[in-house]
């Protein structure tokens, strides 16, 4: 038996024809993403030879309200103007930043074609300690919320913070870290120098009571009462205020001359007395 063969008005196999179409479609297209392909290459050969060559950084834009001058904090970064766009690392000049002590924070950020963005931020005072040199003269020294000590010597740029004592150091050096246990007592510090700039600004010393374990008990001295506050190792606003009112009250009857210390432990004020 023979098969019939059947064709269309053209003379064309309908089962073939079909499937050539499809084939010729899919060349096209084919020949399309390899032209696109190759102008997308050629595109990024002379971007790369021949345009990022010529980009450069021509500006510079620092702000800052550390006492640094431009060409300082350059040199300190690494950086310099005109140098290649695409060799400027952003992530190595923060680092490099962010190492000089007095520098909190760094953000540096590349934008194209030809700028590069450098912002500081300056760590901000919050106590003194002072460091006695064998020789037995007293070193001052400024300490921020993060324990990092960022000024020494005579030249720092702000005296009227409180001081920090009972700290023992075997060394001195700017950019050295405050013991772990320490981190505590400044941090309540600092929350309370930004909560109640009042009561802060009535601490004259903290002295610190080491403990075996855990935070060391404060002896806090009042600026303008001669009595000393025993804390139990925090620094809470509420007892502070709570603490300013009794010492006004013994000031106003005269019996502050008595007091020797305001025990805050307890919850409870306890008084000891003077002895005679």
């Amino acid at each position: 038996m023979s098969e019939a063969l059947i064709f269309d008005k053209y003379g064309k196999d309908p089962k073939t024809s079909g499937g050539g179409s499809r084939e010729r479609v899919f060349s096209r297209l084919l020949l399309i993403l390899v032209a696109a392909l190759s102008l997308f290459l050629v595109g990024e050969l002379v971007f790369h030879f021949l345009v990022a060559p010529r980009l450069t950084v021509r500006n510079i834009l620092i702000s800052s309200d550390l006492p640094l001058s431009k060409e300082e904090i350059l040199s300190i970064a690494g950086a310099e103007e005109n140098a290649f766009y695409y060799s400027v690392n952003p992530a190595e000049i923060r680092e490099a930043l962010e190492h000089l002590p007095m520098v909190r924070e760094a953000a540096v950020e590349k934008v194209f074609p030809d700028q590069l963005h450098i912002t500081l931020y300056g760590r901000i005072p919050l106590s003194m300690l002072f460091f006695t040199s064998p020789e037995g003269t007293s070193i001052p020294m400024v300490v921020d919320d993060q324990g990092v000590i960022f000024e020494i010597g005579t030249g720092i740029s702000e005296w009227d913070l409180p001081v920090i004592t009972g700290v023992q150091f075997k060394q001195l050096k700017v950019g050295m870290k405050l013991p772990e246990q320490m981190l505590s007592i400044l941090q309540d510090l600092d929350r309370l120098r930004q909560e109640d700039p009042q009561v802060f600004r009535l601490i004259s010393e903290l002295r610190l009571i080491p403990k075996s374990m855990g935070t060391p008990e404060v002896l806090l001295y009042p600026l303008q009462y001669p009595v000393r506050l025993r804390l139990s190792g925090g620094l809470d606003a509420a007892v502070l205020r709570n603490a300013s009112i009794i010492l006004d009250l013994l000031a106003r009857q005269e019996l502050l001359i008595r007091v020797r210390e305001l025990d805050m432990r307890t919850g409870e004020v306890v008084y000891r007395i003077e002895e005679e």
